[in-house]
């Protein structure tokens, strides 16, 4: 009943839209040295849970977000942007952790331009 060009037509289709999603869906580079010091002191958790993994807040417990697979990191990301807005402070070759009130928690130097590169481009922080 089906041609064997229509087999390969549909399986070639599958695989296609299998290899986009699955590059639209990674997470952006993360520098291995600032990101970990950095996340420690941001209010999101990742949690995993039957339909998938979750976004949830630390100092909000009624917050939570339950993006799709292909836009989880793209909307943590955002999220992080936003926090990093007020919460990060760069100056010289120091990257400066403040909480709500503006206290800084820790200083971080900057070893190299990738770092600083790597603050402004993912969490949007201009440097001073």
């Amino acid at each position: 009943m089906f041609s064997n060009k229509l087999v390969y037509a549909i399986i070639g289709i599958l695989i296609f839209l299998t290899v986009s999603a699955f590059i639209m869906g990674r997470p952006s580079h993360r520098d291995k040295r600032i990101y970990p010091i950095v996340r420690q002191y941001t209010p999101f958790v990742i949690e995993n849970g039957l339909g998938g993994l979750k976004i949830k807040r630390k100092d909000n417990p009624s917050f939570k977000e339950e993006p799709d697979a292909v836009n989880f990191y793209h909307r943590l990301n955002e999220l992080e942007k936003d926090w990093a807005k007020t919460h990060l402070r760069v100056t010289n070759n120091t990257l400066e952790i403040l909480d709500n009130n503006g206290t800084v928690l820790k200083i971080v130097k900057l070893k190299n331009q990738n770092e600083k590169k790597f603050i402004k481009n993912y969490y949007g922080v201009d440097i001073k």
